[in-house]
């Protein structure tokens, strides 16, 4: 009742103000497509016109144009399609399927299209996501991919509508933004927070001129920091947060591990400490403390192969993790965002490596705060390492430290994002667009 009231009495003050802004943005985003179509063509050398007619060929790299796999939720319910970048790792698929799992119990039908990898561990898991190659996994020029893209997502959502696309990336591509618009749906930009300073903040400090809202998922403690106006803040977002968590006994069963053993879970990644391994490095340090604990390398779902690594066990990783954490005393791992709140949320102690390489994410900053927040320690060197880890093996920094994870009272942030999805597709129907039934500039093909 409340998140109704909530959404009629925004939509009312604000209607008339955001049906004449959107009609002033989808004029002039139109305007823009129609210019940069003309400038691409003037402009296009020859590699990205064989690169275009490449595209059309290339029936191996872009997927068919199967029905939407619309998922969940009640029937005739508001569709949200989730589009996520390729990323590094996981966390943008993670944090889109958090989302839409909250959103499937409002109600909501959901759709993921990702240009991730890890499209395949996510349809063992059970969610029918669609998979399109990302530029750096197709054979063409960035300039061609676009465009390919773009005729892609216009074929593929013109005839299936959404009523929202949340894009979750660090850039929002130029075909999502112009499709979206064209097509007049509402384009959301769920864009994570700590960003590292120098790297290109171009569309981050202008986000409206890719986007037509902005939600920004919490850090650690709660919401982020608030650095911008007209943009929403929510809290972290976890998926741990809707799964049901295994005991210590049956999680170390589920992952062939010893009920009898204790194990500590070593998740670094391609971290690197001093111009090592940071894997490598944890588990000697683990090891030399001649402690009751066992290393635990779990390999990356998608990979093909476990590998074998001297003086710890390897095990295949699953997805998601969060319900066998359970199995482990403390973790050490990188403090990319869906590590450190699954952990947070879980509740396991952690000593966190930041990866430095990635090329956003300020990692270190992330580290940090969780160590000030008293919910974990942090390694940014080999000695660093070898004092923190000595540290967690000790019971009484442990307990410390499950007892202060155990006290964080944070709220998950799925639910307020989709009160503003919800908020948003009420205010940006067709009908209150184009109140007289007409909708000139739609495109049927």
């Amino acid at each position: 009742m409340l998140m109704t009231l909530r959404r009629e009495l925004a939509a009312k003050n604000n209607w008339d103000v955001i049906a004449e802004v959107r009609d002033t943005r989808v004029k002039q985003s139109r305007h823009e497509f129609k210019q940069e179509l003309l400038l691409d063509r003037i402009d296009a050398s020859a590699t990205t016109l064989l690169g275009d007619v490449d595209s059309l060929r290339a029936d191996e790299v872009v997927p068919e144009l199967t029905p939407i796999p619309w998922h969940g939720g009640e029937p005739g319910g508001p569709r949200v399609l989730f589009v996520t970048s390729n990323g590094s790792g996981m966390g943008h698929l993670s944090r889109c399927l958090a989302i839409a799992s909250e959103a499937e119990r409002a109600g909501c039908r959901t759709a993921v299209l990702t240009l991730s990898t890890a499209y395949e561990v996510v349809r063992k898991w059970g969610y029918p996501v669609m998979y399109h190659p990302s530029s750096a996994a197709s054979p063409w020029t960035l300039s061609a991919w676009n465009r390919s893209f773009a005729r892609y997502l216009q074929r593929r959502i013109s005839t299936d509508r959404p009523d929202v696309i949340v894009f979750d990336g660090t850039a929002v591509y130029r075909g999502v933004t112009q499709v979206a618009r064209r097509l007049e749906i509402p384009l959301v930009w769920l864009r994570r927070g700590m960003w590292k300073e120098g790297v290109t903040r171009v569309q981050y400090d202008q986000p409206f001129d890719v986007a037509d809202f902005v939600i920004v998922p919490g850090e650690v403690t709660g919401e982020a920091p608030h650095d911008q106006g007209e943009v929403s803040y929510v809290g972290p977002v976890s998926q741990a947060s809707q799964l049901e968590i295994l005991n210590s006994e049956a999680a170390k069963q589920a992952l062939g591990l010893d009920k009898d053993k204790q194990y500590a879970l070593i998740q670094v990644g391609s971290a690197q400490l001093d111009g090592q391994s940071a894997v490598s490095a944890s588990i000697d340090c683990l090891n030399a403390l001649n402690s009751e604990l066992t290393p635990v390398v779990l390999v990356s779902p998608v990979a093909d192969r476990e590998p074998e690594i001297p003086g710890a066990v390897v095990v295949h990783g699953r997805y998601p993790l969060a319900p066998y954490l359970k199995a482990f005393e403390f973790a050490v791992c990188s403090a990319g965002y869906n590590s450190v709140h699954e952990n947070l949320a879980v509740g396991l102690p952690a000593v966190y490596v930041p990866n430095t390489d990635v090329v956003t994410d300020d990692q270190t900053a992330r580290a940090e705060l969780v160590a000030e927040s008293g919910l974990g320690l942090v390694a940014r060197s080999v000695s660093e390492l070898n004092i923190e880890m000595s540290n967690m093996v000790s019971l009484d920094r442990r307990t410390a430290l499950f007892a202060a994870l155990a006290a964080r009272q944070v709220v998950d942030g799925s639910n307020d994002t989709i009160m503003e999805l919800l908020q948003i597709m009420d205010e940006t129907r067709i009908e209150s667009l184009h109140p007289d039934g007409t909708n000139d500039h739609s495109i049927g093909s």
